[in-house]
């Protein structure tokens, strides 16, 4: 199940990424299911933002140096076509889907056929975020990585209590 989370947050994340950075943002997309597709961050840290990295409170806290958010925008730079490209392909298959389960009587065998177009869209854009977050991580020394997984885990923690309260199934508080 955690795997299964794991992979629909970097589906999310990516998405969020590649429309996050162009010029003309539209509205979050709603796939198919009527499900948003927006979701700023990186793998293993949703909610820091599509450029994390050029955040002052979050470059101080772990300690990165403008080397590295050199190097970062550089990363980023070279992977983000292909990621706007790989939102794109998703985009089409998505719509490919829903007009066929639009229809008054879908053909289970070409619904069936487009969700695999679509997953392999999918699976594209993951491989292409995930390639990046890599490079994103090569550049990091073990002792920030595991200062920018506190500051993500922090951060998830704010944002989950701001929208379901502190309840029975809200993470306890930060330490």
């Amino acid at each position: 199940m955690k795997t299964l989370s794991y992979c629909l947050s970097l589906l999310l994340l990516t998405i969020g990424i590649a429309a996050a950075q162009s010029d003309n943002t539209p509205p979050p997309d709603k796939g198919p299911h009527g499900r948003g597709m927006r979701m700023p961050g990186m793998v293993g840290m949703p909610g820091l933002g599509h450029d994390w990295w050029r955040n002052s409170e979050i470059a101080q806290a772990i300690n990165l140096s403008d080397t590295q958010k050199e190097k970062l925008n550089q990363i980023f730079g070279n992977h983000r076509p292909n990621l706007i490209k790989a939102k794109g392909n998703v985009e089409i298959e998505e719509g490919k889907l829903s007009d066929l389960l639009e229809q008054d009587k879908p053909d289970q065998n070409a619904v069936l056929q487009q969700l695999q177009a679509l997953q392999t869209a999918r699976n594209a854009m993951e491989n292409e975020f995930t390639l990046m977050s890599l490079h994103f991580r090569n550049e990091l020394t073990p002792d920030q990585w595991k200062k920018l997984q506190s500051v993500t885990r922090e951060r998830m923690g704010k944002m989950f209590r701001m929208h379901h309260g502190d309840g029975p199934g809200a993470p306890p508080p930060p330490q």
